[in-house]
């Protein structure tokens, strides 16, 4: 499986969180919710930018399912204020180096990429940091249909 090696800047991001089992369908509404407030707050140009990205922080071996936290978060390219909201708050986006894996996003192709990761990581000798493993959406034409997974690496 081909990657790329690519540095996320740090920079301020807004986030919104659902608690509960992973692949719930909470998760996919959280992102039309998520989506229609970036429009409400004129983001376009960052989500173009820099993609949602959705980041597991919870290991689903170690926490039960009612408790693992998910996150989808927006960086954003300045310091702007936004009206308080329960649902969306702010961050700051810790960046580092990542190797970025873009497949097809289907059911099919992420568990497939979750099932072989050790094997991908061992063929490609990464040297993985302890940090979530995220996975990136971008709405640009031609790659709607794809997603991309970022392994922190050293």
């Amino acid at each position: 499986m081909t990657y790329r090696i690519e540095v996320l800047k740090s920079s301020p991001a807004v986030y919104m969180r659902h608690t509960g089992p992973y692949g719930s369908p909470k998760n996919f509404n959280m992102m039309i919710e998520f989506k229609s407030w970036m429009a409400k707050n004129k983001l376009r140009d960052d989500l173009g930018t820099f993609g949602i990205l959705g980041i597991a922080l919870d290991n689903p071996q170690e926490t039960s399912p009612e408790a693992c936290r998910y996150d989808l978060v927006l960086c954003v390219s300045n310091q702007q204020t936004f009206n308080s909201s329960t649902e969306v708050k702010t961050t700051q986006f810790e960046g580092g180096t990542y190797a970025v894996f873009t497949i097809p996003h289907t059911t099919e192709s992420v568990q497939q990429f979750w099932q072989g990761l050790s094997d991908t990581i061992g063929q490609n000798q990464l040297h993985l940091l302890d940090k979530p493993i995220i996975e990136r959406f971008k709405e640009e034409e031609g790659i709607d249909n794809y997603c991309e997974f970022l392994l922190p690496v050293r």
